[in-house]
């Protein structure tokens, strides 16, 4: 009998232990969770953060409060950073930023303070691809201005190296010899575009998904500016702002480019296909990593937050955390010298 007693004193002890996870429902009952964003309010990243915000909870075992909070600067590596290193790693805080971090980690970019194969990835919203725009009265109207030696230099917006609105107009220079001129330095994709409707600029690059839910207004209607001049991936055709843009590789095959040219526009749209991705830290107990990304998954079902993208005209395409775990390390096991090109042509 004193045994027993003993072996149950002990149980109770283990159980009481600081390094012993409780359930998940009793953890995050009556906690916070929060959405640390890696760019200001508007933007694409902010906006997928806050329609998750509406019915993420309820889904999530203990039904904590989500927050979003904005911690813009590099391009979304700072709340990369910030969040694999400095945040708590229990599973109260979730990043959310560029998936082309994960390619700037690739190309050895300067500033990366993670390793996005052992971030632990809840999910992404987007399978989209590459695009830039110009100003219709840029004296620009299709890509073909813009290359060779007669071509005309456009200026675009960008917020930041290494993010959607950089990496493809630098990219183009190199393999299409476009004459895109970058200007960095704007918080995140409302600042950006804000630049060009005031014409700060002539142009912007961004995703396709973003136009369609974010952007319309600058394609259609009374106040438009902007025709779209290339896409990365295939051309969509059913697309009311894309038909008849060209896409880049076939583009490049038209004008002979290399076979280096071709696997450098293949490598940059590579993590277009898990667009505005959300991760925990790699210390967040399992269990919980498990609970958000069913969370997750049931969330972009939800009758409501689908209601709310439709009205928004976001095509959400959604992928589970195993699965941009899965393309993350693909894009990590990119050969070698496809990654040396990519690098050199957008430093």
């Amino acid at each position: 009998m004193l045994t027993k007693i003993w072996v149950l004193v002990a149980a109770l002890a283990f159980l009481a232990a600081p390094g012993f996870s409780a359930s998940v429902e009793e953890f995050y009952r009556g906690r916070t969770i929060r959405i640390v964003v890696g760019f200001g309010p508007g933007g694409a990243n902010d906006t997928n953060a806050r329609l998750l915000q509406k019915v993420f909870s309820k889904y999530i075992p203990g039904n904590p409060t989500i927050v979003v909070e904005n911690k813009p600067g590099g391009g979304s590596m700072l709340a990369a950073n910030t969040v694999y290193n400095t945040e708590p790693q229990d599973g109260t805080v979730i990043g959310a930023f560029t998936q082309d971090l994960v390619l700037q980690q690739a190309l050895a970019a300067p500033g990366v303070r993670f390793d996005a194969a052992k971030y632990q990835w809840i999910g992404s919203a987007v399978e989209t691809a590459g695009m830039c725009a110009a100003r219709t009265d840029s004296g620009v109207t299709r890509i073909e201005d813009t290359i060779g030696e007669r071509g005309k230099q456009l200026v675009v917006s960008s917020f930041g190296k290494g993010t959607p609105s950089h990496i493809p107009p630098a990219v183009f220079n190199a393999t299409l010899g476009t004459k895109f001129k970058i200007v960095t330095g704007y918080e995140g994709g409302a600042a950006q575009r804000l630049a060009v409707k005031n014409k700060e600029v002539q142009g912007f690059c961004t995703q396709v998904q973003l136009i369609t839910s974010l952007a319309a207004d600058m394609f259609e209607g009374p106040g438009a500016c902007c025709k779209v001049l290339i896409v990365t991936g295939s051309e969509v055709e059913d697309h009311p702002f894309l038909k008849g843009v060209p896409a880049a590789e076939k583009l490049a095959e038209k004008l002979g480019k290399s076979k280096d040219d071709l696997a450098i526009l293949r490598a940059m749209n590579a993590p277009n296909r898990i667009a505005r991705p959300l991760a925990v830290a790699p210390e967040v107990p399992g269990d919980r990593v498990q609970a958000l990304r069913r969370a997750y998954d049931k969330a972009f079902s939800d009758p409501e937050l689908r209601k709310a993208a439709e009205k928004m005209k976001m095509d959400l395409s959604l992928k589970t955390g195993e699965e941009v775990s899965r393309i993350v390390q693909e894009l990590l096991n990119t050969p070698k010298p496809a990654l040396a090109s990519l690098k050199e042509a957008i430093q």
